[in-house]
């Protein structure tokens, strides 16, 4: 029974933690804020008067009412300005002489130790460690170094005069009264009185600090009597009545405020017709089968969306801002201006064009309803700004599908107000002969996909800053050279940055192969050994014509080296706030995979039995998305084909296919979904690159000398030298 009831507890606290509970609470809330916002919306217009509108009418008391908010806030007022009561508490004069005495002596024993030092004299500067063993010896009061500095040069002569000092002096002063909250100022009177006869130094860095320490108040405040005081206070204050017939809002001035709503409601002066449920729960409805309808489609067909909360909550966030403007449009009378376009746009700029086209349907369905009720024509405003958000929607998220950079967003914004207008014209056109009508609908329908374009771009780069979202605009500035990371990079490591740049020239081509995403593999090739950045001369690319520093070292402590600069990339991209995704390709870019060179080395050094080949493989996790394996393959391909010695395009493939083979049998690419089809498009589309990069070059033949015009400089031909640590070193050789 134990056992099964801490198995019960186990799986409960896991689910807990889990993601899907976390998806589950976004998908409530989400829906909470939504429904909310949409039976605000569909309130029939009254004359219903909240905190902050300017009165439409003028109304007056119908009887006298007591203005319950100012009369409290009065009184609050009334006892906030009771000053304390206060009381004696005995025997703290003893005490603060008792403690003063302590510290004297702990402060007298600093003296004598300083005594004790070599070449003491009272000008004498003292070490670190000399203060800090002063430090250790006080308990009953804290110095700080200049502090103790001023007490190990004062004399004893001065010690004890300056206690005498004080002593006499705290006693007159507890015989007065110290009250609790101004033990400061009975502080700075003992200060002002020892200063004539005291050091300057000494009693700011040695007085100072011990009456800190030790003066505390004789008179305490009396809580009971104090509240008392304050109760007696409030009920003194009259209350605030408003007379009968005295105006209690006047039309049009001010705003409304919270004390003004609560007495029109004690005198039942608000709106309270009958709620019309049927509208709420027919709202209600339509709201909740639109969502399960989005998240029942994002579930089979992009559950990585479905599962993440983030995007979750970008969805949610995106739609409920959606309907905050349409609201917007439905108060000021132009329902069809509301931003249909906007979830979409901003969505598939996002996220995806998958979860923007279902996203789109749903905030269609919801926000075309919200809109239509209370209108003249509702049924037909409803179904007409359904069809042109469901259209127009679906066009302007497929033309963000491979491509969301501003221009592109300003291009399907524009394409899908066009196709808004032109399909409220098509619909108006079957149900309705009044033309005038159908054009002014079909022009405010193409202004709101306007208003949607200029909105998502606005608010765009917040989106993407807020969350630190991989969006393609994101990775495209990212990958500017300009970028901090990539010009130290460029400066501080150039053998790696060269390299970063062929390994993101693989990463984009084999990307766009196989159908992940090419700039966050583009990306992930820019920023995949950032980490060397810490320590750049430890790598063989970075080592100009020096030997290998890692030579000196033994193979564990080198293999630690190199597997660190994946532990320093991550801080690098939380620093610089890279999205999660980047993060991911740097975490999972070697996997958990072997530093064979150490390895061997160590192997061969003190033998295999004495060798834990733990100790030699980075500590990460085989990739668990597309984009990090291909940078993991492209890494691992580059590096061993510039070992050879001027392949063909069969040895490269050859080699190539090789390679991923290994991977595949050191288990690296287990969580990677790729299939054995997108490997061998990878291998192909490296072979092709690298052949590309490392072909042999032409060699030009030299002008004739008799010509004494020009001569062909010495060509230099490409060394490519295989690193010691398993990285690669170019260096160019002059012939």
């Amino acid at each position: 029974m134990n056992n099964k009831k801490e198995n019960r507890i186990a799986l409960l606290r896991s689910f807990l933690k889990s993601n899907t509970l976390k998806c589950i609470v976004v998908n409530i809330v989400g829906v909470i804020v939504i429904l909310f916002m949409v039976l605000a919306a569909v309130t029939p217009i009254r004359y219903n008067l909240r905190v902050g509108m300017v009165p439409t009418h003028t109304i007056s008391a119908s009887k006298d009412v007591i203005d319950e908010i100012s009369t409290e806030k009065n009184r609050k007022i009334a006892a906030e300005s009771v000053a304390p009561t206060y009381k004696l508490q005995e025997g703290v004069t003893e005490k603060v002489l008792n403690k003063l005495e302590l510290i004297k002596n702990e402060l007298f024993a600093v003296i004598q130790y300083a005594k004790t030092l070599e070449d003491y004299s009272p000008d004498r500067r003292y070490t670190k460690e000399e203060l800090d063993y002063a430090s250790d010896m006080l308990s009953d009061i804290s110095l700080r170094s200049f502090q103790l500095q001023s007490l190990m040069n004062t004399s004893e002569e001065d010690f004890n005069t300056l206690f005498g000092s004080l002593k006499d002096t705290i006693t007159n002063t507890m015989q007065g009264s110290v009250s609790e909250g101004q033990e400061n100022s009975a502080i700075n009177s003992i200060v002002s009185i020892i200063g004539y006869s005291t050091e300057i130094n000494v009693l700011q860095n040695v007085a100072l600090p011990v009456l800190k320490e030790v003066i505390m108040p004789n008179m305490v405040i009396d809580n009971e009597a104090t509240e008392l005081a304050r109760n007696a206070a409030m009920d003194d204050v009259d209350p605030v009545i408003y007379k009968q017939g005295q105006n209690i809002v006047v039309r049009g001035e001010g705003r409304i405020k919270e004390n003004q709503i609560k007495m029109l409601d004690s005198l039942g002066l608000l709106d309270t017709d009958t709620t019309d449920y049927k509208t709420y729960a027919g709202a209600t409805i339509i709201v909740f089968l639109s969502l399960l309808g989005l998240m029942l489609c994002l579930n089979n067909l992009d559950k990585n969306v479905f599962l993440d909360t983030k995007r979750l909550i970008i969805i949610y966030l995106v739609m409920s801002v959606g309907l905050l403007f349409s609201i917007l449009a439905k108060i000021i009378g132009y329902i069809y201006a509301a931003p249909m376009l906007f979830v979409s746009i901003i969505i598939s700029a996002s996220v995806g064009y998958r979860p923007a086209l279902l996203a789109s349907a749903a905030f269609s369905a919801i926000a075309s309803f919200m809109l239509a009720i209370g209108g003249h024509n509702t049924a037909a405003d409803a179904c007409f700004m359904f069809i042109s958000g469901i259209a127009s929607g679906t066009v302007s998220a497929l033309m963000l599908k491979d491509n969301s950079r501003r221009t592109h967003v300003l291009m399907a914004g524009f394409t899908g107000s066009v196709i808004s207008a032109l399909t409220v014209i098509a619909a108006g056109m079957m149900v309705s002969n009044d033309t005038g009508l159908i054009f002014s609908n079909a022009a405010w329908s193409s202004m709101g996909g306007i208003i949607s374009t200029l909105i998502s771009i606005g608010l765009q780069p917040l989106l993407e800053t807020l969350f630190n979202l991989p969006t393609q605009s994101r990775l495209i500035d990212l990958c500017n050279p300009k970028q901090p990371l990539m010009n130290r990079l460029l400066t501080e490591a150039p053998g790696t940055y060269h390299h970063s740049l062929v390994i993101a020239n693989l990463a984009e081509a084999c990307a766009e192969k196989v159908g992940a995403n090419p700039y966050l593999a583009r990306a992930g090739g820019y920023y995949h050994d950032i980490g060397k950045l810490k320590r750049p001369k430890y790598f063989k690319e970075n080592q100009i014509n020096q030997e290998n520093i890692l030579n000196e070292n033994e193979p564990q402590v080198s293999a630690t080296i190199i597997t660190a600069h994946i532990r320093d990339g991550l801080v690098y991209a939380k620093q610089h706030r890279l999205p999660v995704e980047l993060q991911n390709i740097i975490a999972e870019h070697h996997g958990n995979s072997l530093v064979m060179y150490f390895y061997s080395k160590a192997v061969l050094q003190d033998g295999k039995e004495n060798v834990n080949e733990d100790d030699y493989r980075y500590d990460g996790v085989p990739p668990k998305s597309a984009e990090a394996a291909i940078v993991m393959l492209c890494d691992t391909i580059e590096a061993a084909v510039r070992s050879l010695k001027q392949p063909s395009m069969e040895e490269i493939e050859e080699f190539t296919f090789k390679l991923i083979q290994q991977k595949i049998e050191d288990g690296q690419l287990r969580n990677a979904p790729l299939t054995m089809d997108d490997l061998h498009d990878i291998a192909e589309s490296c072979a092709k690159v690298l052949y590309g990069v490392f072909h042999e070059r032409v060699e030009y033949p030299s002008r004739s000398r008799s010509s004494k015009l020009f001569e062909i400089l010495p060509s230099k031909k490409i060394k490519v030298d295989k690193g010691e640590n398993g990285e690669n070193n170019t260096q160019g050789d002059a012939e």
